[in-house]
């Protein structure tokens, strides 16, 4: 029996060749920081139209950006889209360009970012603070971080792993009563043995919603209906976790940042002149988080002397005052 719920394919077999074929996107950020702490963005991608446009990682959109697009122009192997935005002083920086309902925000590659600036009147510093978070993807899922990291030497049944941590991850996650769940759990690891065990790559590969649906009633027909909807749920959020990671893969990130004053810390990764550079890819936090970082320091000197004057001229009256009072 099969109950309503989603049932927009999971398209692996889309996602699988994406992997050989690598219809990858050139993600270039370029942050300069004003000396009054306002910063200018300017971001860019190229690549495949599709996936520009997908949900891996959505593009700026919005009256906020100036946007120059080449995706509106005649068939071609690759386009450019290009967004600029300047941000005020110690303005939050969106964590996704995601805007819409159609995808869980869990689901989401975040990216949140922080650009600081803080005056002291005698001092100024400035600093970038960057995360892109981690898809734990290994902990998740080892075949598939192995098919991720040597797609010309696949592991025999990934597929089967990642199919099995949804509906596993998906049980674990569904608030049932004490009771129920150690029972479902024990139906679902039957299913998993008896079935799905005997199901080779290929089959699994050409027939996979079949077999999601089949694992879905294992779980659902003995939960009480009204959680339903929630299992629907949270299903679908990390289905579309895991599409978008494997849709990710093959995408490359450039960040260049300008900082005023004297740069005292940064992890970049080299710098020229007065531009800071960070080059990674998704591979560089389909595990752990990648950080951005860095730090700049403006000195007041002439400010300082006045304020040394001001300190001294105020004590000598205080001294002065206290004096007399004597």
């Amino acid at each position: 029996m099969h109950y309503k719920r989603n049932n927009k394919m999971f398209k692996y077999k889309i996602y699988f060749m994406m992997l050989f074929f690598c219809a990858c996107v050139e993600h270039e950020f370029f942050i300069h920081v004003s000396p009054n702490g306002s910063y200018q963005v300017k971001y860019s991608a190229h690549g495949d139209k599709m996936d520009l446009q997908d949900h891996d990682f959505p593009i700026p959109t919005g009256n906020k950006w100036n946007i120059h697009s080449t995706l509106e122009e005649v068939e071609a192997e690759s386009y450019d889209y290009t967004a600029y935005r300047l941000f005020k002083r110690n303005e939050d920086f969106p964590e996704t360009f995601f805007k819409g309902d159609s995808i869980y925000m869990e689901s989401l590659v975040k990216h949140p970012l922080e650009v600081h600036h803080a005056n002291w009147f005698f001092w100024e510093t400035f600093s970038l603070n960057g995360i892109f978070k981690g898809r734990q993807i290994k902990q998740k899922y080892p075949l598939i971080a192995q098919l991720i990291t040597s797609p010309e030497d696949p592991p025999q049944n990934w597929l089967r792993e990642g199919l099995t941590y949804l509906l596993s991850e998906t049980l674990k996650r569904t608030p049932l009563e004490w009771n129920i769940s150690p029972i479902i759990e024990t139906e679902l690891n039957n299913w998993i043995r008896d079935d799905l065990q005997s199901v080779n790559d290929s089959i699994l590969f050409e027939e996979f919603d079949y077999y999601k649906n089949l694992g879905l009633d294992v779980i659902m027909q003995p939960a009480p209906p009204e959680l339903y909807n929630e299992m629907d749920s949270v299903f679908k959020y990390l289905e579309d976790e895991l599409k978008i990671s494997m849709d990710m893969d093959g995408d490359t990130f450039d960040f260049h940042l300008i900082l005023p004053g004297e740069l005292t810390s940064t992890n970049s990764d080299s710098l020229a002149g007065d531009t800071l550079f960070w080059s990674f890819e998704f591979r560089d936090f389909m595990n752990n988080d990648y950080n951005l970082q860095a730090k700049s320091f403006i000195n007041h000197p002439r400010r300082q002397v006045v304020g040394m004057i001001f300190f001294v001229i105020f004590a000598a009256l205080f001294i002065g005052i206290k004096f007399y009072q004597n």
